[in-house]
């Protein structure tokens, strides 16, 4: 007969690990992560964003503002943008080559700007490696919550 602190216990760490295990599911199946924003900047406002492209993934920028200049570096260098803007200037690219991309946009103009994005950005490699230790912790739970349906030893 269980204890009924095991059955929470078994209950909790079972809840833990299925929670472990979608993760790392998700992260197997969509090992990429699209992160969308977008910011105003005031007057005379750097903005630096650089993140990990995956293979064959795809960016796209827009910046809307009286004037400003762009840099952009990537892995592949066959999108790199180095030049000053008005108005409006959207950009769309993919990134054949796995690397890091830097963007820099300083606000040149007497207004604020304001920019959006979409960018693929590649998983941290340990993702995975976290949805393990949560699943173990999760066993853990079971395990430490079985020892109190256990039979005592004699002396306790």
């Amino acid at each position: 007969m269980l204890n009924k602190l095991t059955i929470i216990g078994i209950i909790i760490g079972s809840a833990i690990s299925i929670l472990g295990a979608t993760s790392m599911v998700t992260s197997l199946n969509s090992p990429n992560e699209i992160q969308e924003d977008t910011a105003t900047f005031g007057i005379g406002d750097l903005d630096k964003i650089n993140f990990n492209a995956p293979e064959n993934s795809s960016q796209s920028l827009t910046v809307t503002g009286a004037s400003f200049d762009i840099k952009i570096t990537t892995p592949d260098s066959n999108n790199d943008v180095d030049a000053s803007f008005k108005d409006k200037a959207s950009f769309s690219w993919t990134s054949t080559t796995a690397g890091q991309t830097i963007i820099l946009i300083q606000n040149t103009g007497d207004s604020e700007f304001t920019e959006s994005y979409k960018f693929e950005l590649a998983r941290d490699p340990l993702f995975f490696t976290y949805s393990i230790l949560v699943i173990v912790a999760g066993v853990v739970v079971i395990g430490f919550s079985a020892g109190f349906s256990a039979k005592k030893p004699k002396g306790f």
